[in-house]
Parts: C-alpha cells; structure tokens; sequence
C-alpha cells in the first residue's frame, strides 16, 4: 500500500475514535448529531493544520525568517560569533517540512470535514 494513503487512513482514524470518546464522556446522551459536531471540530483542526503546512511549504515565511536573521545579525553585540551560528542555522523554513505529511494531513483533514457536514446535512 502507498505510504501516503496510509498515513492518510492513520491520520484519519485518529478524530473518528477521538470524537466517540469524547461524544462519550460529554454530559449528556450519546447523538449522532453530537458525535458529528465532535468529528467536524477534530476533523476542521487536522484540516487546518494541512493548509498551514501548505502555506509554510509554499514559501511564504522564508522571507520572514531571512529577514529576521538579517536584523539580528545588525543588531549583535558579537559579529563574529553570530556569523558561526548563522552558518550552522541556515535554512529556509519551507525545506522543513515534509510534503508527504503535508498532504496526508490536509487531504483527511477536508475529507473528515466534508463527510461531516454531508452527514449532518443528511440528518
């Protein structure tokens, strides 16, 4: 099997059996429609997770992070010590993250969200 779609079946199985523990121990009877709204919050916060790691692969703080390092740089006491750091610490914050769980978390992220709210339409 694909190492991406098992990590998208483990990273989606984990808000399924998470959400009916909690539906479970919430005050109140157990619902469907309580154990959906659980898995629609669980589900939105991997969903969420997935597009911030798109966005951080995509490029988008590496200028941040650049010019961050630029300033203090500027503003240290230390130049020449601050030049063996900045050597050991020179990367772009978009190589660090890993594109396969890039994807697995945003594709079952959406995909726990939309079924979701296609079940809580169907209710």
């Amino acid at each position: 099997m694909n190492l991406l779609f098992k990590r998208i079946l483990m990273i989606s199985a984990f808000p399924v059996f998470i959400a009916i523990g909690v539906a479970l121990i919430s005050p109140g009877p157990f619902t469907l429609e309580k154990y959906i709204n659980t898995l629609f919050y669980f589900s939105l916060t991997i969903a969420l997770i997935g597009i911030a790691l798109y966005v951080v692969k995509g490029g988008f703080f590496d200028f941040f992070t650049y010019s961050f390092k630029r300033v203090s740089k500027v503003l240290s006491r230390a130049p020449e010590i601050d030049e063996q750091i900045s050597f050991k610490t020179n990367f772009q914050l978009s190589e660090r993250v890993n594109v396969s769980y890039m994807q697995a978390f945003l594709y079952s992220g959406l995909m726990l969200t939309f079924i979701s709210i296609a079940v809580a339409y169907l209710l």
